[in-house]
């Protein structure tokens, strides 16, 4: 069995894509595909081969990938109608990740929205749809029931915000950090795309860490500092308190229907300040991590994948 997946990385696009793309691949390969992810963008890594898909050069690459009618998992803003609708016909099966009810998606297709609350986005749609947070995609480090503790002080936060930071929200975080969380230790995970930091003594810089290490430090932090994408979720499945800087457009409903949910939401990287000052209590953050306890992220996943694959053998 054969499943390809089209996805798009790096500065122009951020991980996000690719680190769901990646989570799908293991659901896949342990059902038995062979899958291969293709990610058009400047970033790459061993879990995929870089190729444009979407340019005019590589239709021919294209023709040939999908020649023996495959599982096809697309991933992208960027395919247009007419490509969406070749790929459709050329697929046994044809599963379009979206986000934001972004276009109308071709005849017979099926669209997969993870995010919470999606089921809104979607009305008078025809295409048979797998939406809402019960099945976000987890990488399978983040997929096990672990044992999140609320400490009563905080002494650990985490920053993670993203591969790409040209705007230089780290340093700006960090400053806010030292000035009124100057008793605590900071970790920060930077990425691909960042300037230069400025920072003092209690404050660790990460760099191309592994899953695992990425959910320790969600694990052992007090209180976490994030963009508004995959990791985000992924800090709410590990009940990790947590202030989201709006970075994207496009983040902003799946932020506001998390903030619901006690997430605190900046939309702007000034008011973490004052977010700060809303989770200092530990009743505060213990409740959070109460109210996270009872969402089920990802749960439905596996009916999904069993659903596909009798649909591929069909």
């Amino acid at each position: 069995m054969q499943a390809v997946i089209f996805t798009e990385a790096g500065s122009n696009f951020g991980l996000g894509h690719l680190s769901r793309c990646v989570a799908l691949k293991d659901y896949l390969v342990n059902a038995g595909f062979e899958t291969t992810i293709y990610s058009r963008g400047s970033f790459s890594s061993n879990d995929c081969v870089s190729l444009e898909w979407l340019a005019e050069s590589s239709k021919e690459n294209l023709k040939n990938i999908l020649h023996n009618k495959p599982l096809v998992f697309v991933d992208s803003y960027y395919a247009d109608f007419a490509l969406c609708e070749y790929i459709n016909k050329m697929a046994k099966v044809c599963v379009f990740f979206d986000d934001f009810n972004r276009m109308q998606y071709p005849k017979n297709s099926i669209i997969l929205n993870g995010a919470l609350n999606a089921q809104k986005y979607y009305i008078d749609v025809c295409n048979e749809m797998f939406v809402g947070i019960e099945y976000f995609l987890l990488r399978k480090e983040f997929r096990q029931k672990e044992h999140k503790i609320i400490n009563k002080d905080i002494s650990r936060i985490l920053i993670t915000l993203g591969g790409n930071d040209e705007a230089n929200n780290n340093q700006k975080v960090l400053e806010i950090l030292e000035k009124e969380c100057y008793y605590a230790m900071i970790d920060i995970v930077i990425g691909e795309i960042h300037k230069p930091l400025s920072y003092g003594f209690n404050t660790n810089v990460h760099k191309n860490l592994s899953p695992n290490v990425l959910k320790n430090l969600m694990l052992d932090c007090d209180i976490a500092i994030s963009g508004g994408g995959v990791t985000m979720v992924e800090l709410q499945s590990m009940k990790t308190p947590t202030i989201a800087l709006q970075i994207a457009p496009n983040q902003a409903y799946q932020l506001r229907a998390w903030q619901k949910e006690g997430l605190r939401l900046a939309e702007n990287v000034y008011q973490i300040k004052g977010l700060l000052k809303t989770l200092k209590k530990f009743k505060d953050r213990k409740k959070l991590f109460n109210r996270l306890s009872k969402i089920e992220i990802g749960a439905k996943v596996p009916d999904f994948i069993t659903i596909i694959v009798d649909k591929y053998n069909a």
